[in-house]
């Protein structure tokens, strides 16, 4: 479950042989197979050495930290997922071994997430309780498929093409339907309704037949999760706010639902199965499979962002796409619920001391010791207190700091994130998630066309060159030198053709138009150019290039549009700011001193 923690200064990994010592970016693998040098190295990693002395220690306490702190929060998602809790144990068990294992990011805990269970719980919601179990697995299994062919692909670079509106709307929704979720659970309520907003809003109208008992374990267990983490028992807090209510219940004998009455809780470790699931059941578990994805690896990458490795050696996205695949796809052959990069557990593997990527190792393999040894005392363990400590992180993950960006964004942020927030409420996940893709999609565009700007460049005689407001209109017989900001493709390629002074009613006009840093065209901006070239034709003027890469020279030299040695001319780009344009302004300089002085022997020869 997702909620913000401190963070400690990171000190360097004294264990095993360096990894990654040099920048590894995406951009890095240019030149190979995409994806294939993060599947290589995320194979290596298996090597890893293990931690010796100091490290060692801190990686094995941080490690029983994080497992503790996983107990509960791995339940929780179960019940989020309205399956048997104890799948929730097996995520965080495994999630966390495989993902420590293979990601880049070395402190970055692969686990059981809110948004993801959610995500698959809304997913499954109209599959049949008996059927439930194996459609999870398969598509838990399907999930981590879609994230190694993801990274492999090398797509972790499109995430950056994911609106922060839209993320910020989904997240905010996923947070409110988390709470929404467990009102039912709290109240011990049968609730109906076919979302989680109508189920809530009957719990609301039913408050007659709340069950008490319910309502109190919830209430005593909300009230811990909030008071405990902030005394000593930091680390034990969300365990303790758990198992003390669940011990008032036994103790009393109260009619409230425990975990055993929700599914089995079998000792031992899971063995590996192959998942199935029924053919009428495909395009559920594909559309969520693809859902959670990419849910869980927007929030990975997050986590990345935020958790840097402590040599300084930067992350590879494409290769903790990876690194989340593998884990989940583990996930689905030991039957457990969908993992991803958890901010929140991450926070507690850092500020538990972990050195190196072993501290999310032991936690894996301190989960498996703890679902040995005591898989009796979970069956114990309250609902409607699991259910309370889902509300709380669901609550802490509301942030009003982010809702206050979008308010000072402008309307169209505003309306994007508010529409992602009500699609993630009402509608489908898979289709609030599509829906977040399109709204993404049209911003990018909407802010690229409007994010184009035109000026007027004037050199000085001490070399300076000043910008101008570019004039509405070309005048006559002079070179006029534009340079644009701006992404030119698609719609903004129309929007600079607007902004280009209009040749109509001069005479002779030149305008040198700087293209540096181009590294090609369009076919939309070929157009406009083509076309202003004609207009410039037409009054006798000419267009001057400069700044021409190599490969913008080529699509000029094709194409038919822009004819060179006509009225385009261009000048390709040096290493040195100006030469080429420089070059341009002479040239033009001289065609107009040489048509002045031609049009005016042809003049007096007339007369």
């Amino acid at each position: 479950m997702e909620s913000p923690e401190s963070r400690r200064p990171a000190e360097p990994d004294g264990s095993g042989p360096p990894e990654e010592t040099s920048p590894n970016s995406d951009a890095d693998t240019a030149g190979t197979q995409p994806g294939l040098s993060e599947l290589r190295e995320a194979v290596a990693n298996v090597r890893t050495r293990l931690p010796h002395g100091p490290s060692l220690r801190e990686d094995g306490l941080a490690g029983l930290s994080l497992a503790i702190a996983n107990v509960p929060d791995g339940m929780a998602n179960g019940v989020l997922v309205g399956v048997n809790p104890v799948y929730g144990l097996y995520a965080t068990m495994v999630g966390p071994l495989v993902g420590g294992l293979l990601s880049s990011t070395r402190l970055m805990v692969i686990t059981t997430t809110a948004a993801a269970s959610l995500t698959v719980g809304q997913a499954l919601s109209q599959t049949p309780a008996a059927d439930r179990s194996s459609a999870l697995f398969a598509m838990v299994l399907l999930v981590g498929i879609f994230q190694i062919l993801f990274g492999v692909l090398g797509l972790g670079r499109l995430t950056r093409f994911v609106s922060y509106s839209v993320t910020t709307g989904f997240l905010a929704g996923i947070s409110t339907l988390l709470i929404l979720s467990q009102l039912p659970t709290i109240a011990g309520y049968a609730a109906s309704g076919s979302n989680r907003v109508m189920q809530a809003v009957d719990v609301l109208m039913h408050l007659d037949q709340v069950n008490l008992a319910a309502l109190g374990t919830g209430g005593l267990a909300l009230v811990l999760a909030v008071l405990l983490p902030r005394t000593k028992l930091r680390s034990l807090g969300r365990l303790l706010a758990v198992v003390v209510p669940s011990l008032l219940v036994a103790m009393l004998a109260a009619q409230v639902e425990v975990v055993s009455d929700v599914g089995g809780i079998a000792g031992g470790i899971p063995t590996p199965h192959l998942p199935r699931f029924s053919l009428t059941e495909i395009v559920n578990v594909l559309t969520g499979a693809l859902s959670v994805a990419i849910v869980t690896l927007v929030q990975g990458v997050g986590v990345s962002q935020n958790v840097p490795n402590r040599d300084g050696s930067r992350t590879r996205i494409s290769r903790d796409f990876i690194a989340q695949g593998a884990a989940n796809v583990a996930c689905g052959l030991f039957r457990g619920l969908p993992v991803g990069g958890s901010l929140s557990a991450t926070a507690i593997n850092v500020i538990s001391g972990a050195v190196t990527r072993w501290g999310s190792i032991f936690a894996g393999l301190w989960m498996a010791v703890i679902v040995v040894a005591v898989p009796g005392l979970v069956a114990f363990i309250a609902m409607p207190a699991l259910g309370a400590l889902l509300i709380v992180a669901g609550a802490s993950s509301l942030k009003p700091s982010e809702v206050a960006v979008l308010r000072n964004a402008g309307w169209p942020s505003v309306m994007a994130g508010v529409t992602t927030y009500l699609a993630t409420l009402f509608l489908p996940i898979q289709a609030a998630v599509g829906l977040g893709v399109v709204l993404s999609a049209l911003l990018f565009l909407s802010r690229t066309a409007s994010a184009v700007t035109v000026v007027h460049l004037v050199r000085h005689a001490d070399g300076r060159v000043e910008e101008r407001t570019p004039p509405r209109q070309l005048p006559d017989a002079t070179v006029t030198v534009l340079d644009v900001y701006g992404d030119l493709f698609f719609a903004g390629a129309r929007t600079f053709e607007r902004l280009l002074p209009s040749p109509r009613g001069a005479d002779r006009p030149a305008v040198v138009l700087r293209l540096r840093g181009r590294r090609t065209l369009g076919a939309t901006l070929i157009d406009v150019l083509g076309h202003y070239a004609e207009e410039l034709e037409k009054v006798n003027g000419r267009l001057y290039l400069t700044g021409v890469s190599h490969d913008v020279h080529q699509q000029v030299v094709r194409s038919e549009k822009l004819r060179l040695h006509g009225p385009v001319c261009a000048h390709a780009a040096t290493a040195f700011v100006w030469q080429s344009t420089g070059a341009g302004v002479a040239e033009a300089e001289a065609w107009l001193a040489t048509s002045g002085a031609d049009g005016a022997r042809n003049q007096t020869e007339s007369t």
